[in-house]
């Protein structure tokens, strides 16, 4: 390390001995390697101390700072008080940040001069995998270099510390602190937007944001007065701040923040609240809703009901409110009933109608609020046909056996009515009705008209109640509808089904692709094999990698077929040289692959695609895979069997896999976790192995719980995961395109609904 390092990194750790190490390894592994990472131990009772102490003696980069316990906000203003560096960030110790993530928001510094830098962030979890960060999905949606949040108003809901970096003497100059309570992040961050000179957003995740099995992070611990006391008191800096600096629209939008988060947090604690605990709640809630503006007229008309009940006092009311969203009273948009006085008019099922402290009109729900929504479910397809489930529900409306459905094939303003199967499954309000709806398209039928406006899309009619809504048919599920085989439309044109940038389902043609026609493993290399639709002089296999493309010349010729053929060799020990994982938490990265010639790059197309082709090497897994969009691209991660095939037989579920030399026949298991912990429940399950693949058969009833744990309101009564563990692995086993192709399996078995599906990549099991 250097006298002057580029980059502080303050962190801050107490009672974190489970997670501490990782975090710790994720900042070692950081490609900008000139950086001071302070860490200090905020009073820790557990063995955090000795994993701080043992990093720092074997990294000089690493330095050790102990304090009496004192909280997560003066343990910062420590870690500040001991940094160096020309820039500064803050990380938490349950937390990871992504290798390049510092390197890219240095760079975007120095190149524009700003304050400070804004990443993106995802949260991640053993049961719920990666996801985007809902905090910072609207703030970080677009790249935007030297701008501010008087003219991004959005980055009013940037409120965590820990996707940031700043200039210190920025940081100094303007003597920020962060003050001895919970939620201290939002009072520094708003007056820095505010301050700044200008600052540069990203939309690159920069950090990881840990979701707790067990709910004991200080964001997970919600309901607890002296949390909320916290949040209050927090809430009120954030509105010191605005009321001083802010512009209307930018103190708007932060309100705005304030009530669809901290106001129904708040709000959701008369749920649980002790008797004992109500009227310092009210007089807490009260003081908060006083200063907040109330609710515009887009707000969602629940949270408006929750404000006037916290500005009305009544507790009674509070409650009742409270434990209806906790019970899942708000899934499929809550039920309505038509209103006899006005049959135009829907009336929501909410509770406290009769309450004088609930405006009559948030109940009254006008007749074009109720939409259709629609999911595809599962689509399969033949080169003759394309086979398509999907759900559609007004919402609102309970679905009825009789009720009229209707699917068109829509090309350009011409529709082409199509047969629909309606069928019983999981509807909005948790429950099963006949939402489902089966239909499919006949290809043959279709090539020999020339009057065809690419994409084609879908739309769906229904009538329910006498309502009638008609809408595209949107949104992919998990499983084949994601990762849809595509067929060839003729010898120059393919067709893929997938999702518009949109979101509309679509049947997308490849006019001319480039063509996978062999991929396969030999002598540690993969040989890729295909034909070329505009011939070219000179072409290559190319692997997009973050620092730049990587060249693996393809050898052409021309067939009997009067079609160019390319051969080229990729080996997997170039593609991993110098490179590494996006994914601090999954370990995994995915590179494009592409043909090159001199007409420029084109992706490879991969019809006939049935499972993942892989290469063991230096210790990782290197994989050729489909893309949902069905072209071939390439992954690689860490050593973990995974499964490749997945079928339902009667009541038995087969998966089938790789093992690549592990014991998967000790180490796989169905993981159930519990509700609000990180205890778990693990069914062993049997496989056999048959030289490099196992395979396993589950009786789906014995899934089937004795007492339902759904971990949330509205989630299903047991959720298991496909885990391998054994030494040094503890971690689901992954699921490739060629088993998510088969998924979902859906079934009743002893009359509950059984769910085979994937969540982030993992093999999921759900009953409700």
């Amino acid at each position: 390390m250097s006298d002057t390092p580029l980059l502080s990194v303050v962190v801050p750790f107490y009672g974190v001995e489970d997670y501490l190490l990782e975090c710790l390894q994720s900042l070692q592994a950081q490609t900008l390697r000139d950086i001071q990472v302070v860490l200090v131990d905020d009073g820790s009772p557990d063995d955090s101390i000795e994993i701080a102490e043992a990093v720092a003696a074997s990294d000089e980069r690493f330095q050790v700072v102990r304090q009496a316990n004192a909280g997560l906000g003066p343990a910062r203003n420590t870690g500040q008080a001991h940094a160096v560096g020309e820039f500064l960030t803050f990380v938490d110790s349950d937390d990871i940040v992504p290798h390049r993530a510092y390197e890219q928001m240095v760079a975007s510094l120095r190149s524009s001069g700003s304050s400070f830098a804004v990443g993106n962030a995802r949260r991640f979890s053993r049961t719920s995998g990666v996801r985007q960060s809902w905090a910072h999905a609207r703030p970080c949606a677009k790249d935007a270099i030297a701008t501010h949040i008087l003219e991004r108003p959005t980055l009013a809901y940037d409120r965590m510390v820990w996707n940031k970096i700043y200039r210190r003497d920025f940081y100094e100059e303007y003597r920020y602190a962060f003050p001895p309570i919970k939620y201290e992040d939002w009072p520094v961050t708003m007056r820095a937007h505010l301050d700044a000179l200008t600052v540069d957003v990203l939309k690159t995740p920069t950090y990881y944001w840990r979701e707790r099995e067990s709910g004991d992070s200080i964001t997970q611990q919600v309901f607890k007065y002296e949390n909320l006391l916290d949040r209050v008191i927090s809430a009120e800096q954030v509105f010191d701040v605005l009321d001083r600096q802010a512009s209307p629209v930018v103190r708007s939008m932060a309100h705005r923040h304030l009530l669809e988060i901290d106001m129904v947090a708040v709000a959701q604690a008369f749920a649980v609240a002790e008797a004992s605990d109500v009227p310092r709640l009210l007089e807490l809630s009260l003081r908060f809703v006083e200063r907040l503006e109330p609710p515009h007229s887009g707000e969602s008309r629940y949270n408006t009901l929750q404000y006037h009940a916290l500005k009305a006092g009544d507790a009674d009311l509070l409650r009742e409110l409270a434990i209806f969203r906790d019970a899942g009273g708000l899934a499929g948009g809550t039920s309505v009933s038509r209103s006899r006085l006005k049959p135009w008019r829907w009336n929501l099922n909410y509770p406290g109608r009769t309450h004088r402290a609930t405006p009559n009109n948030l109940y009254e729900l006008p007749f074009t609020a109720l939409k259709l929504q629609t999911l595809v479910t599962s689509a399969r397809a033949t080169s003759e046909r394309l086979d398509i489930e999907a759900t559609a529900q007004i919402g609102h409306l309970q679905a009825g056996d009789d009720d009229a459905v209707a699917v068109n094939l829509v090309n350009g303003i011409t529709r082409i009515p199509l047969e629909v199967e309606t069928f019983d499954t999981i509807d909005a309000f948790r429950g099963r009705s006949r939402v489902g709806l089966r239909f499919g398209v006949d290809l043959e039928s279709l090539r020999g008209r020339h009057d065809l406006v690419w994409p084609l899309r879908f739309e769906v009619t229904r009538t329910s109640a006498g309502v009638t809504r008609t809408s595209p048919l949107t949104g992919a599920g998990a499983g084949s509808a994601q990762y849809p085989q595509g067929a060839f439309f003729g010898p120059s044109q393919f067709l893929q089904p997938g999702l518009t940038s949109g979101n509309v389902y679509c049947i997308h043609r490849v006019a001319f692709p480039t063509v996978v026609e062999v991929l396969e493993a030999s002598d540690g290399a993969f040989v890729v094999r295909g034909t070329i639709a505009e011939p070219a002089r000179n072409a290559a296999v190319v692997v997009v990698r973050p620092d730049g493309a990587l060249t693996f010349p393809a050898t052409l010729e021309s067939g009997l077929d009067g079609i160019q053929h390319f051969t080229a060799r990729l080996d997997p020990a170039v593609v991993l040289d110098g490179d590494s994982s996006d994914d601090p938490f999954l370990h995994t990265a995915t590179r494009r692959v592409a043909m090159r010639t001199e007409f420029g790059d084109v992706d490879l197309t991969w019809p006939g695609y049935d499972a993942d082709v892989e290469i063991t090497q230096d210790g990782r897994r290197v994989a050729l895979t489909r893309s949902r969009f069905g072209n071939a691209t390439l992954t690689f991660g860490p050593l973990v069997p995974h499964v490749d095939s997945a079928r339902q037989v009667g009541d038995d579920l087969l998966l089938e896999g790789t093992h690549l030399g592990l014991p998967v026949q000790e180490g796989l298991m169905w993981r159930l976790y519990l509700p609000d912990s990180d205890e778990h429940l693990d069914i062993p399950v049997a496989v056999d192995v048959d030289g490099s693949r196992w395979s396993s058969r589950t009786t789906l009833s014995s899934l089937l719980p004795d007492v339902d744990r759904p971990t949330q309101p509205g989630a299903p009564a047991a959720d298991y995961s496909l885990f391998f563990q054994t030494q040094g692995y503890d971690t689901p086993a992954p699921i490739v395109p060629s088993a998510l192709g088969a998924l979902p399996i859906e079934r009743l078995v002893a009359g509950r609904n059984v769910l085979v599906t994937s969540i982030a990549g993992s093999t999921r099991v759900q009953v409700r």
